[in-house]
């Protein structure tokens, strides 16, 4: 049995947590709890508020510390736009920043994240935002953490890059680490195959 977290259903961070533990409630036993990107943080703090209740973290793409200033800065001028109304997208620059550079030709790569966008609404994305920031390093909560945590992202991913992946696994003492070639942060979408293998590796 599978449940998704729909954090799109969320305005804000109390309610993305309440989602979560109701996802939880789901299962008897102990949950292979996964998260990506911003979902990854979620998750992360759901792990650490219900410990008995997991039995391991798969963290894909997701650094779960505090956010550098120049992303809290690009994300502030983010809200201001969809406040003004004035945001009309992810510019070209900005959405091949999420993707390896072997992928910046793959139109259909870039168009699901732009359908992606589009279904979501400028509210969503600003709930996501503003939820999430400022936030809290988990990483010292974690590494107190019983259950193993596999951290995974793609080799060259603009936002979790490989020293941070380095400093996470040195941190959390109970956790593994895997790069995967050929993928940026959207590896989902870039390496869909490998990483559903992956992910039935550590949690089947």
């Amino acid at each position: 049995m599978r449940a998704f977290v729909p954090l799109q259903w969320a305005e804000d961070l109390a309610q993305m947590k309440m989602l979560s533990t109701d996802r939880l409630a789901y299962f008897e036993q102990p949950v292979h709890l996964v998260g990506y990107s911003m979902g990854g943080y979620i998750a992360a703090l759901t792990a650490i508020e219900n410990k008995n209740r997991i039995a391991s973290l798969t963290l894909i793409g997701s650094a779960c510390d505090e956010l550098p200033k120049d992303e809290i800065q690009q994300r502030q001028q983010l809200l201001k736009l969809i406040k003004n109304k004035q945001y009309t997208g992810m510019t070209e620059k900005r959405l091949k920043h999420f993707f390896h550079n072997s992928h910046h030709q793959h139109s259909e790569y870039l168009n699901i994240v732009k359908q992606m966008e589009q279904d979501l609404g400028a509210a969503v994305l600003a709930a996501q935002i503003a939820a999430t920031q400022p936030r809290t390093n988990l990483l010292p909560s974690l590494a107190k953490c019983a259950f193993p945590i596999h951290l995974v992202s793609g080799e060259e991913d603009n936002f979790v890059d490989k020293s941070t992946m380095l400093a996470m696994h040195k941190q959390l003492t109970n956790s593994d680490m895997t790069l995967i070639e050929n993928a940026g942060h959207m590896l989902p979408i870039e390496q869909s195959r490998q990483l559903a293998e992956y992910l039935a590796s550590k949690i089947a």
